[in-house]
């Protein structure tokens, strides 16, 4: 993988028809990323210089409180942008982020990145819909994962999964136990849950593809 192959599935993703001259300018203002499992792209606090678009692999992001316990914000999938609060007027990075197996990531200029949207108002609408999809999408995620039981904010989640990709059997995205972490709830009792839901035929489970057997049972 090469910088200018990242760089153009990024303008694809979410600038659409990008000139050769902005091309050639955003080129110049990136960066290709190669990080193993576990290394960290940046910590919560630190100087925020590059908004991050993920051609490869898999990240956490999470915050860490006083005492020292992460709590797992968003997992980060292929082809999805980060860190783009940067454009806001942001300084540092408001969460911390971990690669959870070997991943190739894009790190466009936050500054540079700024002065070409405020230069393109095609492009500025553009990204202000995507931003403001996402949005809309996370605040609805935190509501309904915030205020249930273990058994039901998974059910949300897959469903929200399902829902998204069009299907009835989605992967899940990461590992169980890190999965568990975004939950709020340990490994031990994620697998008490799979196996119950299992057992009442409301999922089938096998290995993290997980498929539902019944649609609605959350009420959502």
């Amino acid at each position: 993988m090469d910088k200018a192959a990242a760089l153009n599935a990024f303008q694809k993703q979410f600038l659409g028809e990008v000139d050769d001259a902005l091309s050639a300018t955003l080129l110049e203002a990136t960066t290709l990323v190669y990080k193993q499992k576990r290394d960290i792209l940046f910590h919560e606090g630190d100087p925020g210089e590059y908004v991050y678009f993920l051609q490869q692999g898999n990240i956490r992001l999470f915050r860490t409180t006083d005492q020292g316990k992460e709590t797992v914000v968003h997992f980060v999938q292929s082809g999805e942008l980060f860190a783009e609060i940067l454009l806001v007027g942001h300084q540092q990075y408001p969460v911390s982020a971990m690669a959870l197996e070997p991943c190739v990531v894009l790190g466009i200029s936050a500054r540079r990145l700024r002065q070409a949207v405020e230069r393109n108002p095609d492009m500025a609408l553009r990204y202000i819909g995507l931003l403001t999809q996402r949005l809309k999408h996370l605040v609805t995620m935190v509501e309904q994962l915030s205020s249930r039981d273990v058994q039901d904010r998974f059910l949300v989640y897959v469903e929200h999964l399902a829902k998204e990709h069009r299907l009835k059997t989605v992967k899940l995205p990461v590992p169980k136990g890190e999965l568990a972490l975004l939950l709020g709830t340990t490994p031990e009792t994620f697998s008490r849950v799979l196996k119950k839901l299992a057992e009442d035929e409301i999922i089938q489970v096998q290995g993290r593809e997980i498929t539902l057997l019944r649609r609605g049972a959350t009420g959502i």
